[in-house]
């Protein structure tokens, strides 16, 4: 039910989405994945994908390089919905 709150506030935002998922140390191997797209992935209003850490994610950023960014951090209660920066990216942040 979270995963759909945060997809519907990411769909009703102008223009299309990228969505970087980091999970917590502490998340549970059976919990449900955030990371689950369509299979025409490129025209979809939201993608999701899995943090990969600072340099990989940049690969995505070029990819997606018209998508509005984000953060989310499913495992926070609530889950966190952040703007992608350099600093959100830093695990300790």
């Amino acid at each position: 039910m979270l995963r759909a709150n945060v997809l519907a506030q990411l769909k009703s935002l102008p223009g299309e989405q990228l969505a970087i998922v980091r999970y917590s140390a502490n998340h549970a191997l059976l919990a449900p994945d955030w990371v689950d797209n369509e299979a025409d992935i490129d025209r979809e209003k939201v993608v999701w994908a899995r943090d990969m850490g600072p340099e990989q994610n940049q690969e995505l950023l070029r990819y997606y390089k018209d998508r509005h960014v984000w953060l989310i951090e499913p495992d926070e209660t609530p889950p966190k919905v952040l703007p992608y920066s350099a600093e959100s990216m830093n695990p300790g942040h």
